[in-house]
């Protein structure tokens, strides 16, 4: 009895330990590699294609990355609103890459008169010379007496208008000296107004005091020079003319005044802290026009251009030592 259930006792333990050997493998969780996603990057600043200053303003401009009304119509010399105006472009004034911008009619006709006073000067009327004459001629002959021949004198008559006198010795050594010589000079017309000319040169002043900090360098894309100073320094019209621009809508150069001169120069000024002009007013040189201030850049100053039909030129060569 004690002999079969001991061999019970064996089976029933073997079969235990055959069960637990043969237990499942461990299972290996395998990484399933995956391709990460692609992160999008932030959107850089769009970097503008450097126009040759050696090469004149196009007739025909195709819009490339990073232009602005107010970057082309800078780098070509024009107003803005000039610009927008002949190419039939709205406010807020903005253009896409591959618009057509068209100058020929800016550069036809650029004043620096401003709309009305073109408008203004158009609505003057003047009467042709020829109606004039007509009336001079008519006043006189209506105002001309007709006077009866006198005996052996000299005979008027009205039409055609003539002199008559009988020949004599006496007749002869004396000169006589007509109505028709005395009035033989035309009548004097009115002079016709001579067309303004603006003079290709401006006279010149230094629009603040303060050190240079950077020189002109249009290679290496200084298109002006940097004059420091403190916070609400005065800034002054280096010369006068009339404001085209008066923002800070044109990238990288803060609040920003420009000042037209004449048709072929202008000047730039930058950073400003406070714009003390609007745009189309005429200004006189040495006006205030702004303050010193650190908009669009990392420490307080005035960012100072000169530009001749739209190309940079080094402002010192014009201001002289300051």
């Amino acid at each position: 009895m004690r002999l079969n259930f001991f061999i019970i006792y064996i089976a029933l333990f073997s079969l235990i330990s055959g069960c637990a050997s043969n237990a499942p493998a461990p299972v290996i969780e395998k990484k399933i590699t995956t391709e990460k996603s692609t992160v999008s990057q932030k959107n850089k600043p769009v970097v503008r294609a450097k126009r040759d200053p050696s090469q004149p303003c196009p007739d025909t401009y195709i819009v490339k990355p990073g232009d602005t009304l107010y970057s082309l119509s800078l780098d070509c010399g024009f107003y803005y609103k000039e610009v927008a105006q002949a190419n039939d472009i709205k406010e807020p004034y903005a253009i896409k890459v591959g618009d057509k911008i068209k100058f020929d009619q800016v550069k036809t006709n650029n004043p620096v008169a401003t709309t009305n006073e073109i408008k203004k000067n158009e609505e003057v009327v003047t009467t042709p010379l020829k109606n004039n004459e007509e009336a001079i001629t008519n006043t006189e002959a209506s105002a001309q007496p007709q006077t009866k021949p006198a005996t052996g004198g000299i005979v008027h008559l009205d039409s055609p208008k003539a002199y008559r006198e009988k020949y004599t010795d006496e007749a002869y050594n004396h000169k006589t000296v007509t109505p028709q010589a005395a009035n033989s000079n035309p009548p004097a017309t009115p002079k016709e107004a001579a067309p303004i000319v603006l003079e290709d040169k401006v006279d010149w002043q230094w629009p603040t005091k303060g050190k240079l900090e950077n020189l002109f360098n249009e290679a290496q894309g200084q298109k002006g020079i940097d004059i420091l100073g403190s916070l609400g320094q005065e800034i002054k019209a280096a010369g006068p003319g009339k404001v085209i621009y008066s923002g800070e809508d044109l990238k990288g150069y803060g609040k920003l005044v420009i000042i037209k001169h004449n048709n072929s120069y202008l000047s730039v000024y930058a950073h400003n802290k406070e714009l003390l002009v609007k745009e189309g007013q005429v200004i006189t040189k040495g006006q205030k026009i702004a303050t010193m201030g650190d908009s669009g850049t990392d420490k307080v100053k005035l960012h100072f251009e000169i530009r001749k039909q739209g190309q940079s030129v080094d402002p010192t060569s014009f201001l002289g030592q300051p």
